[in-house]
Formats: C-alpha cells, structure tokens, sequence
C-alpha cells in the first residue's frame, strides 16, 4: 500500500471514529435530532457542491429517488438517530464497539434479505462476533442494566448499516450514477424526511455553544469528506484494503472515549471487545487469504490469437 493511500485509511478511520465524541460533545446542548439533520444536510450540500464541480447530474425518475430514500434512511438517518439517542446513555468507547458489529452482522442480515451463504471467514466471525456481543451486553449485570437500552438502540444502527450495505451492493450499484451523485441525493432526500419526521425536535431550543456548534459542523464536513476518501481509497487499494479502516475506527472511538472523555471499561466490557475485535481481525485475515489463494486465469496463446480476430477494427 502506498504512502497516500495509507495516509488516507488512516484519516478515514480517525473520521469515522471521531463521530462518537463529537456526538458526545453535541448532546450536551443539542438533541439527536437535531445532530442528525446537521449531519445530513451539511454533508449532503457539501457532497452537492462536489457533483457540481464535477459536473455529475443527479438521479431522475420517482422509482430511483424512492431507492435512495429508503437508502438514506437505512445508511444514514435512522443509524445515526439511534447511536445518538443510545449515545445518552452509552459510553463513547460502547457506542464505538457497537458500531464494529456492522460486519460481523453483514452475513445474517444477507441471508435472510438475498438468501445468499457468506464466506468462511463471515461464518467463523459472525459466531464468534454474537458470543462477544452477549459479553459485551451481560444484561444478568446491574451496571448494564442501567444502560441496556442505549446499548441496544446501538446495536440496532449497527445492524442498520448492515441492512444497508447489503441494499446498497445489490439495488443502489445498478443505477448507472455516480456514487458521488447518489450519496448527495440520498443526504438530502434523508435531510427532507428528517424535516417532516422529527419537526418537533428540530424546533426544540438549543445551546449553540462553540463545542457543540464545531461538533455539528465537524461531523457534517466529516461525512463528505469521509465518503469521498473511502471512494478514492477503494478504487486505489480495492474494497478489502479499504475495508481496513472500518476496523481501526473502533479502535480510534475507544482510544478517544478512553482518554477524552475519561470512560472506564468494565471486565465484560473487555472481555466482549475483545472477542468482537478478535473476530474482525480474524474474518479480513481470512477473507485476505482466501482473496490471494484465488488462482489468475490463463489464456492460452492461440485463445489470444482468437481474440484478437475477433475484436472489431478501430
């Protein structure tokens, strides 16, 4: 991996990781609403802006804006509500390690919605990864009580993102667009329901203190400018590589959590972290075997022959 590219997961997954204590910091004067539509609506005007200086037209036709609704309700505004309403009552290290189950749930939830089998390195994650989440959980312990259910809204934006990765490979990547153009539309279209959904929330009065005013604008320019990174890194490194950067951001929040905001981790706590990072390592160490085992076809020199004669003049 080159330089840049290093350089470039590196900030992807110090962006992505980041996103917890700035929501952290925003809660203190402003609801999860109205992170939420800041989010949104900034990033998606930025990434606007980018469609324009790269003249990339956006999206026609009802059908497909109705796609990139429901798109932008499961990538973006309903995953985002919940780690923030979660967020009142969850650490910004559990509200990381939550965010870290996305892939380890990736290959139930495309069972059950496509009905299509993972690979061994999905299997052997996804089980382990389900142990450590109990762990993690210990709703038998009475300091996790008090936060159950903040952990499990987190766990549900978790397996929103998961729901949504698996819409987005097999509908969204069909529609002949710009990825660029589709993640502006669907900010904004998600920005539109935000408006009508959550309109009392949006009103309430906020404390627009300088903390909270740079985590909201932090996090909106942190959406486009994370997007673009990652869609330059995994056209130059290729998805797996790129990939990396979803499992150092866990990392990123918990180091964070751990020396910003003073969260203290308890045994379970560990021990759950432990097994679900322990599993993601193992499925990219697996998956990046199983990548490099996969044999080049050759062709064979009169194949070649062949197929120069029949490719068309010009």
């Amino acid at each position: 991996m080159l330089a840049a590219s290093r350089l470039a997961l590196i900030a992807l997954a110090a962006i992505w990781g980041s996103n917890f204590l700035l929501v952290d910091v925003a809660l203190g004067g402003s609801n999860p609403a109205q992170i939420v539509a800041a989010r949104l609506w900034l990033g998606g005007a930025i990434l606007l802006g980018v469609c324009v200086a790269m003249r990339r037209h956006l999206p026609r036709g009802w059908s497909i804006w109705a796609r990139l609704l429901l798109m932008g309700i499961l990538g973006q505004a309903l995953p985002w509500m919940l780690f923030a309403w979660g967020q009142q009552n969850v650490s910004v290290s559990m509200a990381g390690i939550y965010n870290s189950v996305t892939p380890l749930a990736s290959l139930p939830v495309v069972w059950l919605l496509l009905r299509q089998q993972g690979s061994r390195g999905e299997v052997v994650a996804s089980v382990l990864g389900f142990g450590g989440i109990i762990v993690l959980m210990a709703p038998w312990g009475e300091e996790s009580r008090s936060s159950l259910t903040g952990q499990l809204a987190c766990l549900g934006g978790a397996l929103c993102y998961a729901i949504a990765y698996a819409y987005a490979k097999h509908l969204i990547s069909t529609l002949g667009y710009s990825k660029v153009a589709l993640a502006a539309s669907q900010a904004i279209v998600a920005g539109v329901l935000m408006l009508v959904v959550t309109a009392p929330q949006l009103v309430e009065p906020m404390n627009p203190s300088a903390a909270v005013v740079g985590s909201l604008i932090a996090m909106g320019v942190g959406t486009a400018v994370a997007f673009l990174l990652n869609y330059w890194l995994i056209g130059a490194v290729g998805p797996l590589q790129a990939g990396l950067a979803f499992y150092l951001m866990p990392l990123v929040a918990v180091a964070l959590g751990i020396g910003v905001r003073g969260d203290v981790l308890y045994l379970h706590q560990i021990l759950g972290a432990a097994v679900v990072f322990g599993a993601l390592a193992l499925q990219y160490a697996i998956d990046r075997r199983e990548s490099l085992d996969v044999p080049v076809p050759e062709v064979a020199p009169d194949n070649v022959v062949e197929l120069a004669k029949r490719r068309p003049a010009g």
